[in-house]
């Protein structure tokens, strides 16, 4: 109670400043050692395939538990309105955060680093680490794919919350979107380690999105007017974005290893905070848009309904918007990513050679 009696702008600086430490230290913190150590624990693609597909298996696990199950109990229902309840909400913070230590914990126990990493010890150089960043070809592809990545994704989730409410009238088939993420990560998950090997990473992620922008092409043209018919559209679209998605971790130890070969020495850390920045500047950049494009139709916020015009206008982005990030992302990966099935396989045997050569 006495958080609400405060000034606004002591609020208002609270909030920024809790959520910067949060998100851009604490966060990052703990992300880019968890996310680079997938390489040091295995130096086995196969392994590095498991590893990826479960961690975002795990993700999208945890998202359904915080976006559908947690605001059962955080928010109380008042009239026709679910309003959230701020003991409730505090109460369900501090679970997560003691289950999220207990989880920190066994990931630390249970987790065994086989891949052992010289020790450098020479003081360092930051121009020497740019100039190695920007000669790095996989690492510029990657990132460029999870920028397209980023900004099709969310642009397509933030477009989802107008196109059903707005254009289709129909918030259960809204709903009924929100878990699709989740039930196709859990079918597809188990088959994805195999597909990944079989086909190579970038191969599938490649035919993965260009699958999806057709797709949404066939969905624009086809202009229905039947939320569960375009539920289908996206789901069949979707698909295609999961084979990224559950690949894609392992993709950043093939852009590790690649380094290695090319340079001589390991930057693990090095190379995934490059990734991880990059994630947060597409996170941020597809807010914008997202904004920037329903202004651009004319969309009026809080308005009781919009013409039709604009409703055509929702419809229409929400399919050729997507379409267009999972070309670029297909594009990118083709013609820039150069890690290949075979080239990732080569730069396995050239390291395991290595390796055997210093025992």
């Amino acid at each position: 109670s006495w958080f609400k009696d405060m000034p606004m702008t002591f609020i208002i600086v609270w909030m920024f400043a809790s959520y910067i430490i949060w998100g851009s230290f604490c966060y990052t913190g703990i992300n880019i050692p968890y996310g680079s150590m997938a390489s040091a624990i295995s130096s086995e693609p196969k392994d590095r395939s498991e590893l990826s597909t479960f961690r975002s298996l795990g993700a999208s696990l945890a998202g359904t538990v915080i976006g559908v199950i947690i605001p059962m109990v955080a928010y109380d229902k008042v009239g026709e309105a679910l309003v959230m309840n701020g003991t409730k909400v505090t109460i369900v913070a501090g679970i997560c955060s003691v289950g999220a230590v207990i989880c920190y914990l066994l990931c630390y126990n249970m987790c065994t680093e086989r891949v052992k990493v010289e020790t450098k010890t020479e003081k360092f150089d930051l121009g020497k680490l740019l100039k190695s960043l920007v000669t790095n070809k996989a690492l510029i592809g990657i990132v460029l794919a999870s920028i397209c990545l980023l900004l099709t994704q969310l642009t397509l989730s933030t477009m989802v919350g107008y196109i059903y409410p707005d254009y289709f009238k129909n918030t259960a088939a809204q709903s009924a979107s929100g878990i699709v993420g989740t039930a196709l990560t859990l079918v597809i998950a188990p088959f994805g380690t195999k597909l990944g090997m079989k086909f190579g990473k970038k191969e599938l992620g490649a035919i993965g999105c260009f699958w999806g922008a057709a797709v949404f092409l066939a969905a624009f043209v086809m202009k229905t007017t039947n939320a569960w018919v375009f539920l289908v559209f996206y789901t069949l679209a979707y698909a295609g974005v999961i084979i990224f998605n559950l690949l894609v971790w392992a993709m950043i130890t093939d852009v590790i290893d690649y380094a290695e070969v090319q340079t001589g020495t390991r930057s693990d850390g090095e190379i995934y905070s490059v990734y991880s920045f990059a994630r947060k500047m597409g996170q941020a950049a597809s807010s914008g848009l997202s904004g920037a494009l329903l202004s651009m139709i004319g969309y009026q916020s809080g308005a009781a309904s919009q013409t039709q015009e604009v409703l055509d206008g929702i419809y229409n982005l929400t399919c050729i918007v997507p379409a267009i990030g999972f070309v670029a992302l297909g594009l990118v990966l083709v013609f820039f990513y150069p890690l290949g099935r075979k080239q990732v396989e080569e730069n396995s045997r050239i390291l395991a050679a290595k390796k055997a050569g210093k025992r």
